[in-house]
């Protein structure tokens, strides 16, 4: 687990105390010997990650000017490796592996030992809760106030997941893939849609009890983020869910799957009035029609795209037939 942070670097060492704080995270930069790099501590508290009392950092200069320290902090799943980057009176808390991901903006504040104990006492009971709920492994996905998964870890065993939105669909709970990457859990799954055989995957951060659904290895805007929120479900409440996903599914489906048809059916019309075969649109189209069997007929009226699933699965459930 890779951290970054920024305060004031004086020549040749660190000018201590300092003091930080931003989006939750506050911090407290000590030394034992002035503002030399010797005998520099950390303190770290954070709603579920914290570190345990004083951390003795390790000290690196950067060549570009800011000073790195690395430290160890306790998180739900146990003791992880963090790094502060402290340069100026501003800095960055990156808490992702990827580039740019769960970035922490943190701002250098005054020394407050009064209010610093409450932040102490608030992190502690949180990192209380973490490690009570990853003892028991049960955890919900949550997007907003809505439900569209659900975690069990147990232990050496594989986890299950279960995942029902929109978007995708394991139709009960699977068995998973576990890896480690930094402070994250890489949770690999079955999941429908499968096109090209693909499955799913979640990036879980640790310390932020965040999941996120990757597209590639760099961060982008259109990847969908969960919460992880202690809780189990009921069979019942599992059904009811499936079951909503799958009707929110099948009409955002048709809605979408009838406009690209509507335009292909219109494309298709050549200037003398013939119909273009399905082959001859593939290269411009066959992406926006993966999973389906596509096919192009000449009707009175111009042309006819006739639309049915490859293989039925979430969100490749629609047959139809669309004209121009």
């Amino acid at each position: 687990m890779w951290w970054m942070f920024a305060c004031s670097v004086g020549s040749g060492g660190l000018d201590t105390p300092i003091a930080f704080e931003g989006d939750g995270v506050h911090v407290m930069v000590t030394s034992d010997r002035g503002c030399g790099s010797k005998d520099v501590r950390v303190e770290l508290w954070a709603d579920g990650y914290a570190t345990q009392g004083k951390a003795m950092a390790d000290v690196v200069a950067d060549k570009d000017g800011s000073t790195w320290l690395h430290f160890a902090v306790e998180t739900g799943l146990g003791e992880a490796v963090a790094a502060l980057r402290i340069e100026e009176n501003s800095g960055v808390l990156p808490l992702g592996v990827r580039p740019g991901e769960h970035e922490v903006r943190l701002s250098k504040v005054p020394v407050d030992s009064i209010s610093l104990q409450t932040v102490k006492e608030q992190s502690g009971l949180a990192l209380k809760a973490a490690r009570r709920a990853w003892q028991d492994g049960y955890f919900l996905l949550k997007k907003g106030d809505s439900t569209v998964g659900e975690l069990r870890f147990r232990g050496d065993r594989p986890p299950l997941v279960g995942v029902f939105d929109p978007w995708w669909l394991t139709p009960r709970p699977v068995e998973a893939s576990l890896s480690a990457d930094g402070a994250e859990l890489l949770v690999g799954f079955d999941v429908q849609p499968s096109l090209q055989g693909e499955g799913g995957l979640l990036r879980i951060s640790v310390p932020l009890g965040r999941a996120v659904a990757p597209i590639g290895d760099v961060p982008v805007s259109e990847e969908r983020t969960f919460e992880l929120v202690p809780g189990s479900l009921s069979e019942t409440d599992r059904t009811r869910l499936v079951e909503a996903s799958i009707k929110a599914a099948d009409a955002m489906e048709a809605e979408l799957v009838q406009q690209q048809a509507y335009r292909l059916a219109e494309q298709a019309l050549g200037p003398d009035g013939a119909c273009l075969a399905w082959d001859e649109m593939v290269p411009r189209w066959g992406i926006m029609f993966m999973g389906y069997d596509v096919e192009i007929r000449q009707i009175e009226t111009g042309c006819e795209v006739v639309i049915e699933p490859t293989h039925v699965q979430h969100g490749r459930r629609y047959r139809g037939r669309v004209n121009r």
